[in-house]
């Protein structure tokens, strides 16, 4: 089979302005620009803050016992391999396909 002929589609992404705060980007914005300007400790640094208020985050959760899920994905995965949507995952989708960006943040988040 010949690939040459496909491409990639661009990320549709939507503006920073409509992302919510445990938007990836967001997150990781800091380590990916330190990189980026080949100042690796710096990304060192910024990625080890990231990882330890996500570990303050699950102590925190766990204390209360409260037990994390993924919002938008189930712990399952399809035959193919393919993580399956929640029903919000699925009406999120569905919202995004129209460039309709909004999302109520959630009340608990991984990151």
């Amino acid at each position: 089979m010949d690939l040459a002929p496909l491409w990639p589609l661009p990320k549709v992404i939507p503006p920073e302005n409509s992302q919510l705060p445990n938007e990836s980007r967001k997150i990781w914005g800091p380590v990916t620009e330190a990189i980026l300007a080949r100042q690796f400790a710096a990304a060192t640094n910024a990625k080890q803050e990231i990882e330890e208020r996500q570990r303050q985050k699950a102590a925190n959760r766990k204390e209360k016992g409260v037990d994390w899920k993924p919002r938008f994905f189930t712990d399952n995965v399809s035959p193919a391999g393919n993580p399956e949507l929640t029903a919000e995952g699925k009406a999120a989708m569905q919202r995004l396909e129209k460039a309709d960006w909004h999302l109520e943040p959630s009340p608990e988040t991984g990151a």
